[in-house]
Order: structure tokens, then C-alpha cells, then sequence
């Protein structure tokens, strides 16, 4: 790709959507090198590049049919260990991922802050809760070094949307809900600013939304979980990305049953038998389980109705 074209490209996505220099090269790259880079001066590395249209909402296929065997394989096995975690085939992607440092030139921030958050969401169970915590909030502030608990930068790339959703779950799992609920509100408005590419938005929007609204639920707002809820379950529908489809009914179901206003019980009841459906349409034999004995304390009414409904999985 032309030089020239690739400044052209950054430049006037980042106008469009009304983006500083400043606020777009801040902890990729000093913003002298974007402006250079901006004015065809200046070849963007393969890092650079990828990190500032990921930032920018823009696919980065294109830069990929320009590099190298290696670089390309990198990139490659960077979403094979991303989809094998999705899938929680966790000891294939760790093998991976040793594969993946021992080819990547480990003094780039990128490259670090991609091994060092995997390794840690990997091997999580190794570390306490303060320690994970910590592993995750150096991870991001490889690339955006003013991170803290009051700076979140605007600008997101997918590594910064990991490890801040984690983030969120390690507050959780402190009891500080309002955190994280304010870390996983930042991510959503991320997610609905028209900055993100929508097919990078969808890997991750789902799972953000029912993160978003477990915290809710758990923190007694129960009007904004179901809201949260109803959000991400449209949106799996709509889209096709259905991974926490069933953890949204649930979240759904649960929060209805907490709040008790009339009628409440009955979209209750219809919200779990959705999510023991989709639970078993997934092959998640655990979160059937979970969710069908979250049925029967709840709905006794029902329960024949149910054995007979799914008396062929049980």
C-alpha cells in the first residue's frame, strides 16, 4: 500500500470522527510520527498501523495482504488464540500463545501487552485477586501509560477492551460494583460512539453488556440490568453473536424475580426457559444445570412443563 494512501487513510477517519492527534497517538507513538505519518512522510510500523486504525474503528485486513510470511502468521495465530479462548479451550491456547512470544519481537509495548494479558487471563487461577489486577493494569498501560482508576482513554483497541472488561470482573469479584460498573459503561458508550467497527464491536459487545448488567443486578439496580439485558439480548439476536445469549436471559430472568413488580414473575418464568434453551443449543452443560435449578426453586408452577419440554436433554 502507497505511503501516502496509508496517511491519507488515518487522517481523514481521524477528521471524521473528530479525533486529536493527540488523543489518537497517545501511547502508540509520539504526535510528531502520526503527523509525519499522516503527511506521507513517514512508513507507519506494522504495530503503529494496526493500533491506530483499530482505534479509529477501521479493518486492518487490508495492511495484511502488504507483509511478510511471518508477520502474517503472527497476526493469524493472534486470532486463533483469541477464538480458542472464546471457545475456553484454554491448554491449546497457551500453547499457542508460548509460540506466539517466542516468534514476536517481545521489545515492542504491543507485542508485551498481548502476551502478558493472555498470559494472565490463561493462567488467572495462578494469581490472587490483587495480583490479577495488577497484571491487567500494566498490560493496558503499555499502550496508554496515563491509565488509572480515574483515566480510561476514549480510544479503545481490542487488547484495551479485554483487559478492561477483566478489570471489571476483578472489581466484581471485590464487591465494588459502582467501579465496575463505571469501567463497563465507559466500554459500552466506547461501543456506541460509531468510532468501533461494527464487526470488531460485535466481538465483544455482548459480553461487555452482560458483564455490564450482572453488576447491576448485583448491586440491586435492578430496572438497569433488565434494560442492559434486553440491550444485549436484541443485539445477539440481531447479529448472529449469540455466546452470551443465554447468560443475558438468565440475567434477565434473575433481576425480574428480584424486582417483583406485577407481572415480573410471568416474564421471569419465559426469560429462564429462554435461557436453559440457549444454554442448551450452546452445549453449555453446566449453565443448564445452573439455570434449570434457578427454574425449578422459582417456578414450581411450571416444572412439568418443562420436564416435558426438555425431558429429551435432561
Amino acid at each position: 500500500m502507497p505511503v501516502y494512501k496509508i496517511g491519507y487513510l488515518i487522517k481523514e477517519r481521524r477528521l471524521e470522527l473528530g479525533i486529536t492527534q493527540e488523543d489518537l497517538a497517545d501511547g502508540i507513538c509520539a504526535v510528531t510520527t502520526l503527523s509525519r505519518i499522516e503527511n506521507g512522510e513517514r512508513v507507519p510500523s506494522k504495530d503503529h498501523f494496526e493500533r491506530l486504525i483499530q482505534r479509529l474503528g477501521v479493518s486492518d485486513i487490508v495492511f495484511y495482504t502488504h507483509v511478510d510470511k511471518n508477520t502474517l502468521y503472527l497476526h493469524e495465530l493472534k486470532f486463533k488464540i483469541r477464538d480458542l479462548i472464546a471457545q475456553m479451550q484454554y491448554k491449546e491456547a497457551m500453547e499457542l500463545l508460548n509460540d506466539y512470544s517466542s516468534k514476536a519481537d517481545m521489545s515492542l509495548r504491543f507485542e508485551k501487552q498481548f502476551v502478558s494479558l493472555y498470559h494472565t487471563l490463561l493462567n488467572k487461577d495462578s494469581f490472587s485477586l490483587d495480583e490479577r489486577l495488577y497484571r491487567l493494569s500494566e498490560a493496558i498501560s503499555f499502550t496508554c501509560p496515563r491509565y488509572n482508576d480515574g483515566f480510561i482513554p476514549n480510544l479503545l483497541s481490542y487488547e484495551e477492551i479485554i483487559a478492561l472488561n477483566n478489570i471489571a470482573i476483578c472489581y466484581q469479584e471485590m464487591r465494588d460494583f459502582n467501579k465496575a460498573i463505571s469501567i463497563l459503561s465507559h466500554i459500552k458508550n466506547h461501543h456506541e460512539s460509531g468510532i468501533v467497527n461494527r464487526e470488531e464491536c460485535l466481538k465483544t459487545q455482548t459480553m461487555v453488556l452482560y458483564n455490564l448488567s450482572k453488576n447491576y443486578g448485583l448491586s440491586g439496580k435492578y430496572d438497569e440490568c433488565i434494560e442492559i439485558c434486553d440491550l444485549g439480548i436484541k443485539i445477539a439476536c440481531e447479529s448472529g453473536r449469540c455466546g452470551c445469549l443465554s447468560q443475558l436471559h438468565y440475567n434477565r430472568a434473575w433481576a425480574l424475580s428480584k424486582r417483583m413488580l406485577p407481572g415480573d414473575m410471568e416474564q421471569a418464568e419465559t426469560a429462564a426457559r429462554k435461557a436453559i434453551f440457549a444454554a442448551v443449543s450452546m452445549g453449555d452443560e453446566q449453565a443448564v444445570e445452573h439455570y434449570k435449578q434457578f427454574y425449578f426453586q422459582n417456578f414450581t408452577q411450571f416444572n412439568l412443563l418443562l420436564n416435558y419440554d426438555i425431558g429429551v436433554i435432561t
